[in-house]
């Protein structure tokens, strides 16, 4: 009777899980090639108990713009570093949104961009 390896499965497993990571990313295995992973740039603070932006998205909770940051800003889909300067400078300005539709206000954020980047901000 032939022994099987116990191994064998999880390095199959492993290198179907690998092909299929190349695969979903759209890059040939090229020796040479790099994958670029987004690093927040903004961490958990443990001590005060805040997420970053970045965090707050990844578990569907939405992002305060009278709070976050530029950078912050930028974890939402749709908003640039452009963007989100813009978006600071019209809240110090204002002294603080009162309504998520004062964004309309702000160039470039019309009202196709309004009704993608909405739903993952709150006042």
């Amino acid at each position: 009777m032939k022994k099987r390896n116990s191994n064998s499965g999880a390095g199959a497993f492993c290198l179907l899980f690998l092909l299929l990571l190349i695969h979903s990313l759209g890059q040939p295995l090229n020796p040479g090639s790099r994958v670029l992973v987004a690093r927040p740039a903004e961490k958990v603070d443990i001590r005060s108990g805040e997420l970053s932006p970045f965090y707050r998205l990844t578990l569907g909770m939405p992002i305060s713009v009278n709070g976050s940051t530029a950078v912050g800003l930028t974890a939402v889909p749709g908003i640039g570093p452009k963007t989100a300067a813009a978006i600071v400078r019209a809240r110090e300005q204002a002294g603080g949104f009162s309504a998520l539709k004062d964004l309309m206000s702000i160039r470039g954020i019309g009202p196709s961009l309004y009704q993608k980047i909405s739903p993952y901000l709150t006042l």
